[in-house]
């Protein structure tokens, strides 16, 4: 065998691990994301505040643990300050997430 002909067999060779380890790294960074309803007074300050801490949270988790492959995706509704406007929030939500599953094929 010529030194050519090795040449282009170690290249060729390198080329394809870094394509494995590409395909890897890929495959590891797969962000799963978990659909979480949040209910909560965006008319009031207390309730901006909240949905803002609970953003923050989630901020510095992820900061924290990277990696981790779930990622919560908050699915905000405002109550309007009332009982029944968080009643109606919650089952805006459940029909979200109803409909979003079925259209998955969950």
């Amino acid at each position: 065998m010529s030194s050519m002909e090795n040449h282009k067999r170690s290249i060729l060779l390198l080329f394809s691990w870094i394509f494995m380890v590409a395909a890897m790294a890929a495959a590891s960074r797969t962000i799963i994301p978990v659909n979480v309803g949040v209910v909560v007074d965006l008319d009031e300050p207390k309730g901006k505040m909240y949905l803002s801490c609970i953003e923050m949270a989630l901020s510095d988790f992820y900061a924290i643990h990277a990696d981790y492959k779930t990622r919560l995706v908050l699915n905000t509704r405002n109550s309007n300050g009332g009982v029944v406007g968080a009643a109606a929030a919650g089952f805006s939500l459940y029909l979200f997430f109803f409909f979003l599953n079925n259209s998955l094929g969950i």
